[in-house]
């Protein structure tokens, strides 16, 4: 009876810390800078092929994608303020985002070329709503809506690894809106 009982709590306790887990995988994390953060560029993901999402050639319809590390919010960027990156212009808040942009790149830019991710991992590209993001693991990852980035984050282990799978051919598709 013990042992049963030892099991039963066992494995309750296992669910919770998993639960635990994925719950602050999900949530937004800080960004540092200064000494403590590595000047070295990550390394560039497999999936990363320079594929843009970028309405009239403006990326992530003109967000700063530095801000999101920097401010942890979506935060539009100055039309004056800008670079050209990966056939697409990014448009930054100050012209210190511009210059780390430019940088390292790779740190910055969302994961599957800025469209949606969750679409991704079902195998579609979809548009983003600039709102519906996360940073997971130093990522930044857009989602159509804040619905969606829910839904997404419910199955983050597995949606992560389905939209990495994919994104070699989701990639070429045309987008869905």
């Amino acid at each position: 009876m013990i042992a049963a009982f030892a099991a039963r709590f066992a494995t309750r306790r296992f669910r919770l810390a998993a639960s635990a887990v994925l719950v602050a995988l999900a949530l937004p994390m800080p960004f540092t800078t200064g000494a403590a953060w590595s000047a070295d560029p990550l390394p560039t993901s497999t999936y990363h092929t320079g594929l843009v999402n970028a309405d009239d050639g403006l990326a992530i319809k003109g967000y700063d994608p530095v801000a999101y590390f920097t401010e942890g919010r979506p935060v539009p960027g100055n039309p004056e303020i800008r670079a050209e990156l990966d056939g697409a212009t990014w448009q930054f808040t100050t012209i210190e985002h511009r210059d780390a942009f430019l940088a390292h790149p790779t740190r910055y830019e969302p994961e599957y070329g800025g469209f949606c991710a969750y679409g991704a991992a079902q195998g579609q590209k979809t548009d983003i709503d600039p709102a519906a993001f996360s940073i997971i693991g130093g990522r930044l990852y857009l989602n159509a809506s804040i619905d969606v980035r829910t839904v997404w984050r419910s199955e983050l282990l597995t949606a992560i690894a389905k939209a990495d799978r994919n994104w070699a051919e989701v990639k070429d598709q045309p987008i869905l809106r």
